[in-house]
């Protein structure tokens, strides 16, 4: 029983992995050095913080997802091609929300 349990757990996690996977690479980039970023101040394990990203974003609904690249696309734009610094003064605050349950 236990291990059917695991085996289809592992099944829905194989399938899963393509979602975090598919996200354009300079996305992943951002989100990675995000969490690396919230590990630090918090004092805590990169890794950690990162495998709960991915498991959350797996969980995400496609119009969902849509929403993670077409906000982050905005937010890498502002930071690369305008030299801005992001803040919570110019990022929405429902996007600030959104990460904040991605990384929690």
């Amino acid at each position: 029983m236990l291990h059917q349990q695991l085996l289809q757990q592992q099944l829905l996690q194989e399938s899963n992995k393509s979602l975090f996977n598919e996200l354009p690479q300079h996305i992943i980039s951002t989100l990675d050095n995000m969490a690396f970023g919230i590990a630090q101040k918090e004092n805590t394990d990169s890794f950690d913080i990162k495998q709960k990203l991915v498991a959350n974003i797996n969980k995400l609904t496609p119009s969902d997802i849509d929403y993670l690249i077409n906000q982050m696309s905005i937010l890498i734009d502002k930071s690369v091609n305008n030299e801005e610094t992001i803040t919570d003064e110019n990022v929405e605050k429902d996007f600030i929300s959104f990460l904040i349950r991605l990384y929690y």
